[in-house]
């Protein structure tokens, strides 16, 4: 890919003015959604569990599912978990190893992955943006929270170089490339619809104001809710877009699932409060699919094939708070520990489902202040289903 292709900030196309949400009165039968709500969530608890299995006392996050890689994404994770833990020394631990290893020498991106044991541990200097996108974000929150000046400065240089290295105009709209390289072919892009972190560009707004954040989260959002196949209509691990008009397709190379990458994307459509979007919907409706003896861990979106196993422990806590976001309330007992995890990668997912949970206010079913109540379900038996402590 030529980075000359890339359209950078200054002229990106002009943002959309933001539309008024629905409630998910519009879009499932008058149920309430959550909206997130302002402030710095702390999690006392479960850090010190994430903490203990996955970072090392230098600030490596081991990507113990993965030959005990590190990546851009796992130290992101863990920088936000620390900032909402209101750990600075870990947090500043783990900042250190990420810029120290992984920094490109261009620009204020990271390289997206460190493999110890080898001859050269980071032959790669393409970045992840999603990596990127999270550790800008726990920049932020680290600035917000401890007012340092240092971590605002660099998350604005990594937001700048976001928008100048990754984010391509494309008719009236702009996409986010999954990295600097790689991703842009001569007839259409390879993108990646769980790369559009929706509280990552929220954050970065507030530090570095664009109307292109805004214009980014609402291209996630439409990417997301247009690339839906297969007999439940999910999103794919990834996606293919064609140059000018066209419709997404599934892309060539990588499985054709609604799988380990694409569970993010109900992730952080329910942590934006943005049960307007079709995905979501679509992703509690697969995983509460009466046929299922529980929640598969991915569906073929091609022959509509699903794994002969379940989800993991960060898959089922997605579920969990996807359902709660649209329903409005949920059970906060039911969501996965990170004991339960069996790698890294669930591990963060249920931290981050935990931190969204937070984030959105999840109240009880039938608490006050709880609306509506569960039996305002009674037409979505699929929602009742997810709220039973005897699901599983």
């Amino acid at each position: 890919m030529t980075t000359e292709k890339l359209v950078a900030h200054p002229w990106l196309p002009a943002a959309p003015r933001p539309a008024r949400r629905a409630v998910l009165a519009a879009c499932a039968g008058g149920l309430l959604a959550l909206r997130p709500r302002a402030g710095l969530a702390t999690v006392p608890t479960e850090w010190p569990a994430f903490r203990q299995r996955f970072v090392t006392p230098e600030g490596r996050v081991l990507d113990t599912g993965n030959g005990n890689i590190s990546h851009s994404e796992g130290q992101g994770a863990a920088l936000l978990f620390a900032v909402r833990a209101d750990d600075r020394a870990t947090f500043e631990r783990v900042l250190s190893w990420t810029r120290t290893v992984l920094r490109r020498p261009t620009d204020a991106l990271l390289a997206w992955r460190y493999r110890p044991g080898t001859a050269t541990p980071v032959s790669d200097l393409n970045n992840a943006t999603d990596g990127d996108l999270m550790v800008a974000w726990a920049l932020t929150e680290a600035a917000e929270r401890w007012g340092a000046a240092q971590h605002r400065a660099l998350a604005v240089q990594m937001g700048r170089d976001l928008l100048r290295r990754v984010v391509l105009s494309q008719g009236d709209e702009i996409v986010l490339l999954p990295g600097a390289e790689g991703f842009f072919r001569p007839d259409h892009l390879v993108l990646n619809p769980s790369y559009y972190v929706i509280p990552a560009f929220r954050a970065l707004d507030r530090v570095l104001p664009s109307p292109h954040w805004r214009a980014l989260e609402e291209s996630g959002v439409a990417l997301a809710s247009r690339a839906r196949f297969g007999r439940w209509r999910l999103p794919p691990d990834w996606v293919t877009l064609p140059r000018g008009a066209g419709r997404p397709g599934l892309a060539a190379g990588w499985p054709p699932r609604f799988s380990y990458d694409a569970v993010r994307v109900p992730l952080y459509l329910a942590w934006g409060g943005r049960t307007d979007g079709a995905a979501l919907r679509s992703a509690v409706e697969f995983w509460s699919d009466p046929a299922h003896a529980s929640p598969p861990a991915w569906a073929d979106l091609r022959t509509n094939a699903i794994a002969p196993y379940g989800g993991d422990a960060g898959q089922r806590a997605v579920e969990r708070l996807a359902q709660a976001s649209l329903y409005g309330s949920g059970r906060a007992a039911l969501l996965p520990r990170v004991a339960g995890a069996p790698h890294y990668y669930a591990a963060s997912l249920v931290m981050m489902s935990q931190l969204a949970w937070r984030d959105l206010s999840v109240p009880e079913p039938g608490n006050p202040g709880s609306s509506p109540s569960t039996a305002g379900a009674s037409s979505q038996p699929w929602l009742l289903s997810l709220l039973s402590p005897g699901r599983r």
